[in-house]
């Protein structure tokens, strides 16, 4: 139901049930109850057949920038490193196939020509944000996606076989970091590194984007270091998060304890 939301885009502003049903392959039963469901729920919104998104949508994202703790630990400290850089920070986080920036500082002295700011929808093989994200999967779960996208470019590009594509993301799960140049904008380049709930439980991404001549300037190594720092900084502030998360030790297991 929830897939009726991503078909409208600033090019389609505005759908009738008919298209709909068309872009989804939906029954025109099934398209009418999706969409009286989603418009009860204020998701969409219908004025003389055509339907559109509704105000519900602004009013989670409302919610989501108060109470998101991703977003409320991590803006300050991803805002203070791009401010001392001159560069724009990131927080991005995953979802199924979707990467999606969830947080944008600018701490550049020019805004930088990025294509991908908060609310935009990463490609899952391109760029150092996305590249850090399917680095910190496990074995089982990263191969699963590679033999759902083995046939797409932008996964060849990281390695032509699962074994090269396996070691390509395990060397950047050591490095703790990722560089990429020109991956999304020719003009730009970038450095992330992972945030966890824990060791091995992705919450996210840190991410700082330069321009490629300013980038050029730093030490990477140095660069990777200090960004790996600040991201372990914020997963530290979520470990609390991660044990209220746990559930409770059962009675029974607490007697053996």
């Amino acid at each position: 139901m929830l897939s009726v939301l991503d078909l409208f885009s600033r090019e389609h502003t505005s759908l009738t049930a008919e298209q709909i049903a068309e872009a989804l392959s939906l029954t025109r039963t099934t398209c009418y109850r999706y969409t009286r469901e989603l418009a009860q729920a204020g998701l969409l919104v219908s004025h003389g057949g055509q339907f559109m998104l509704g105000p519900r949508i602004i009013e989670l994202d409302h919610r989501m920038i108060n109470s998101d703790p991703l977003i409320n630990a991590g803006g300050p400290v991803v805002s203070r490193l791009a401010d001392a850089l001159g560069s724009t920070g990131l927080l991005t986080a995953g979802y199924g196939d979707h990467i999606v920036n969830v947080f944008e500082h600018n701490g550049s002295a020019r805004p930088l020509p990025m294509s991908f700011g908060r609310g935009t929808t990463m490609p899952q093989f391109r760029s150092s944000t996305s590249k850090v994200l399917l680095a910190m999967m496990g074995r089982g779960k990263l191969r699963r996606v590679w033999d759902r996208h083995e046939s797409e470019p932008d996964c060849r590009a990281i390695g032509e076989d699962w074994k090269s594509f396996w070691r390509a993301l395990q060397a950047i799960h050591q490095q703790g970091y990722a560089v990429s140049h020109g991956e999304l904008n020719a003009e730009l380049a970038g450095i992330s590194a992972p945030v966890t709930f824990n060791d091995d439980e992705a919450a996210g991404c840190m991410s700082l984007i330069f321009r490629r001549e300013e980038f050029e300037r730093f030490d990477v190594e140095l660069l990777g270091a200090r960004l790996c720092v600040a991201a372990a900084d914020l997963s530290q502030m979520l470990v609390p998060l991660s044990a209220l998360m746990s559930p409770p030790p059962s009675p029974a297991r607490s007697r053996r304890a």
